[in-house]
């Protein structure tokens, strides 16, 4: 599923059930992506300044438009840092989607 912020601001994206946080500037695109194949994959909830993606059946992770796997925490602002998780979830899904240690 393709994410488009065409705000004037950056926007929030939050991958669920992971809570893993990144963060689209302006006109830029990110791709939401899942191994499962259930008829509905995603359920998507906005708010101001945030959209929430929640994964069903299935691992998900977040691509640039390139096929690049976009990080957690990618272009956290400062005032976003306290109380997140950071990386580290982010690094445990992509070893069991790939199947490296």
């Amino acid at each position: 599923m393709r994410v488009h912020n065409d705000s004037g601001r950056r926007l929030e994206l939050i991958l669920e059930p992971y809570g893993s946080d990144h963060w689209l500037m302006p006109g830029e695109t990110f791709v939401v992506v899942t191994d499962g194949s259930p008829a509905e994959p995603f359920q998507v909830d906005c708010a101001a300044g945030s959209m929430t993606v929640h994964v069903h059946g299935g691992m998900g992770w977040v691509e640039d438009t390139d096929g690049n796997e976009v990080e957690c925490a990618h272009q956290r602002p400062p005032a976003a840092e306290s109380g997140r998780r950071g990386g580290a979830f982010g690094r445990v899904v992509r070893r069991l989607r790939t199947g490296s240690s």
